[in-house]
């Protein structure tokens, strides 16, 4: 297990090592709100993890920066499930819908009700009958 969270730990230092300081900076102004919280914004796109990621967070930010390089604002999350990162090794894979407001439009800071709750297993209980 140690190994498993060892692996998940570099994948996240080398994802996150892949952007400038202002793409960072982007993608943590655009702010999760709930559905109701964005009538009156434009609906740009739907975006999407390209992959699993280990944490829920670290999915988020990559929504979060998927959709300040489209030009919005804020982001409304629609689901969460899991995807395997290795052959044992599960991740987390969310998918939102990215809108852009208008000035006194949508809410200015997160709203913690918009940001999907998902407790994951970090391994495949179907796997673990197989040996390292």
């Amino acid at each position: 297990m140690k190994k498993l969270l060892s692996i998940a730990a570099c994948i996240a230092v080398v994802l996150t090592g892949c952007m400038s300081a202002e793409e960072q900076a982007a993608a943590n102004k655009v702010i999760t709100a709930l559905p109701t919280e964005v009538e009156g914004c434009t609906f740009i796109a739907d975006v999407d993890n390209s992959g699993p990621y280990s944490t829920v967070p670290m999915a988020r930010f990559n929504l979060k920066h998927q959709a300040a390089q489209m030009g919005a604002t804020h982001l409304v999350e629609k689901y969460a499930y899991t995807a395997h990162i290795s052959f044992k090794l599960l991740g987390v894979v969310l998918s939102g819908r990215a809108y852009k407001c208008p000035a006194g439009k949508g809410p200015i800071l997160d709203n913690e009700k918009g940001k999907l709750q998902y407790d994951f297993p970090m391994t495949d209980p179907e796997q673990d009958i197989i040996d390292d």
